[in-house]
């Protein structure tokens, strides 16, 4: 077995096990991937799966435009998103979604969630962007929104699309799992810092 696939496998399996005992994602939802080095392929979650379910044995290996190349079960709608961002990106290895209730909740208000701890100033290169996109799966049309919130902002790790979640990504999807849950953390206290403030100048 190629050792480039069983380090992807790995840090799928281990980016899939940490997101779902973080319980950032409930249920089904969400969606996770990782680059094939070297291949235009990439791991995928199953659709209808949890993180919780995934395994060796139900994996999903697509190209880049989400057509199953390996796998019994249906990948995720989430796939062009993947792809595209893998294809247009050679940097990111690995990308996690989730449907995180703060960073929803802050995505129907704001078009950003500011970096209001040090913690995420430290980690964080930039606010948060909004990405306002019409559909739950991000459609070929409304990629070059994701884009253009990626290309202006160099070293962007995750944008949130709006009413939908955290999409998060970096050279491992375990290390993207850690970013998706920081900026939850993050949204938590903007939202609340929100309120605070709304309340005492009343």
């Amino acid at each position: 077995m190629n050792a480039d696939f069983v380090k992807a496998k790995n840090d799928f399996l281990k980016a899939a096990k940490r997101t779902y005992e973080s319980g950032i994602q409930t249920g089904t939802g969400g969606n996770l991937s990782v680059r094939i080095p070297g291949e235009d392929l990439m791991i995928v979650k199953p659709s209808g799966l949890s993180y919780g379910q995934c395994s060796e044995d139900n994996l999903c290996i697509t190209d880049f435009d989400g057509n199953l190349v390996i796998g019994d079960l249906k990948p995720t709608r989430e796939s062009t998103l993947h792809g595209n961002l893998y294809r247009r990106y050679p940097e990111i290895g690995g990308i996690v979604h989730v449907h995180s209730p703060y960073a929803i909740l802050n995505s129907l208000s704001y078009e950003e969630v500011a970096l209001i701890t040090k913690h995420s100033e430290l980690k964080l290169k930039y606010p948060i962007p909004v990405v306002d996109v019409v559909t739950q799966g991000v459609t070929p049309e409304e990629l070059p929104k994701v884009f253009e919130a990626i290309d202006s902002r160099p070293g962007l790790s995750a944008f949130i699309l709006k009413g939908h979640g955290t999409v998060a990504f970096d050279k491992t999807a375990v290390k993207a799992g850690q970013i998706a849950e920081l900026i939850e953390e993050t949204a938590v206290i903007h939202w609340q810092n929100g309120i605070y403030h709304m309340l005492k100048n009343q």
